[in-house]
């Protein structure tokens, strides 16, 4: 029998490593050059730069089953001065006028709006052109309400759909990361991906979900002892510093926060291991919003799973506190023992590797570009093991559609 074949708008290299592992044949669609680099030194296929020239010219993309897509997210952060709820209307409005049938019009949006924010839009126009038999769409959490509109939308045409924040941790990633899922299919029900590990509760980490596996640390996943006393430290600029003090950490043997684009170096938005006395953390450089608007830096211990990993993992660290280094007796700080080498200061940068394998890329994945281009990738990239579990899902036998697809479908029509 034949592959699936898919097309991956968006691509970078998580959903393709998710392919890869499934069988499917994925046809990506990416325009940053380093990326493709990547994609082709791992056998992965770049079909053509960019999504509105697939949307202008459709001969140009393959015949498929499976759509795939992770638009930029950007222009809906909620912090701010009220931008992100300003593209959060323009889409919505967008999807209402359907300018999404015609990608002319459509791309007219990207002159008169963010260029970012009408691209989130593109997954429609491809769906509506192409009708694929299965879609799978990626995004932060904020993107949810655009997926909702989304889905009514496809239910118009004939899709069974599922949207709903799924968080890593619960499919084996040792990271606490939530996305906006919106899942579809033709040819029956759809069903989301049954979880295999527990929810980590980060108020009670000993709680855990019946049923299920344990979520997989931050030291599992690196191979340390469950006992390493690192914990993931979130940097803050100096101002933030000043007011708020330093972030709380997570242990090895938790979860790692979520990696973000500004995830190793010493600017705000990084990600650091410390050693303090009782053990080392991982500085993610990522506020945790408190009550009565108090914030503080966010870090993990290398017990729990790691924070969620971004695009700007470079700046993440793991940190030494002077107070575990035993000297004079040919002991070993923990920094020397884990291979990072004699790194300046007390701040452990985190590694390529150690954010490749906290997003579970396979050891022996080939990245290419430049240092800062290699987070960016990892970062962004949809964890494959998460990717996995959702394209798992809608390649097994579909449901059997019940009386509330039927009423999904009456509304929306």
């Amino acid at each position: 029998m034949s592959a699936t074949a898919a097309v991956d708008a968006f691509a970078g290299v998580g959903w393709g490593v998710a392919c890869e592992w499934l069988g499917v044949r994925e046809y990506g669609i990416e325009r940053a050059k380093e990326a493709i680099r990547s994609r082709t030194a791992n056998g992965m296929r770049t079909i053509v730069r960019d999504v509105w020239s697939g949307l202008f010219f459709p001969w140009l993309i393959p015949a498929h089953r499976l759509y795939i897509a992770s638009p930029p997210c950007q222009t809906f952060s909620m912090a701010g001065n009220g931008e992100g709820r300003d593209a959060l209307a323009d889409v919505l409005a967008a999807i209402d006028d359907e300018s999404w049938k015609k990608p002319e019009q459509l791309h007219g949006l990207a002159d008169r709006l963010d260029p970012r924010t009408a691209l989130v839009l593109t997954p429609l126009a491809h769906i509506w052109a192409h009708r694929p038999e299965l879609v799978a769409l990626e995004q932060v959490p904020e993107v949810l309400p655009v997926w909702h509109a989304i889905a009514a939308v496809l239910r118009t045409l004939g899709y069974s759909v599922w949207t709903g924040i799924l968080r890593a941790e619960m499919f084996g990633v040792p990271q606490t990361r939530k996305r906006a899922i919106l899942m579809a299919r033709l040819d029956g029900k759809v069903q989301p991906p049954a979880p295999t590990h527990s929810r980590y509760y980060s108020t009670d980490p000993s709680r855990l979900d019946a049923g299920v596996e344990k979520w997989v640390s931050m030291a599992e996943a690196l191979g340390w002892d469950s006992d390493d006393p690192r914990e993931a430290h979130a940097l803050r600029g100096a101002g933030q510093t000043e007011r708020y003090g330093e972030r709380p950490g997570r242990r090895a043997d938790q979860p790692a926060p979520t990696l973000r684009a500004n995830g190793g170096g010493n600017a705000s938005g990084g990600f650091v291991w410390k050693v303090p006395r009782r053990g080392e953390r991982l500085e993610t450089n990522q506020d945790s919003q408190l009550g009565g608007g108090r914030k503080e830096r966010y870090s993990k211990s290398v017990d729990a799973p790691a924070p969620t990993l971004t695009a700007r993992a470079d700046l993440w660290k793991w940190k030494d506190a002077p107070a575990t280094t035993v000297a004079g007796k040919g002991e070993v700080t923990t920094r020397e023992h884990h291979g990072h080498g004699e790194q300046s200061g007390t701040a452990l940068k985190l590694t390529r590797d150690e954010a490749a394998t906290l997003q579970t890329f396979p050891p022996d994945f080939a990245w290419r570009g430049s240092k800062t281009s290699q987070f960016l990738q990892i970062g962004n990239a949809v964890p494959p093991l998460m990717g996995a579990a959702i394209l798992g899902a809608l390649l097994a036998e579909p449901g059997v559609r019940d009386a509330w697809d039927l009423v999904f479908a009456e509304v929306a029509g």
